[in-house]
C-alpha cells in the first residue's frame, strides 16, 4: 500500500543527497535508485508486519 510512495520519496532523497555531494547525473540516478529500493523494502516489510499482526 505504501510501497510506491516510499520508493518515490526514497528516490527524491537520493537525488538530493547526490546533488549535495556534487554528483553528476549518473551518480544522482544511482543514489535515487538505491534509496528508492531501500525505502521500498522497508515499506514492504512494514506492510507485511502490519498485515501479519492483523492491524489492517
Amino acid at each position: 500500500m505504501f510501497t510506491i510512495p516510499a520508493f518515490l520519496i526514497g528516490a527524491i532523497i537520493g537525488w538530493y543527497r547526490a546533488s549535495k555531494f556534487g554528483g553528476k547525473t549518473a551518480d544522482k540516478v544511482q543514489y535515487s535508485v538505491i534509496h528508492g529500493i531501500i525505502f521500498f523494502l522497508l515499506a514492504l516489510f512494514a506492510t507485511v508486519m502490519v498485515d501479519w499482526m492483523g492491524l489492517v
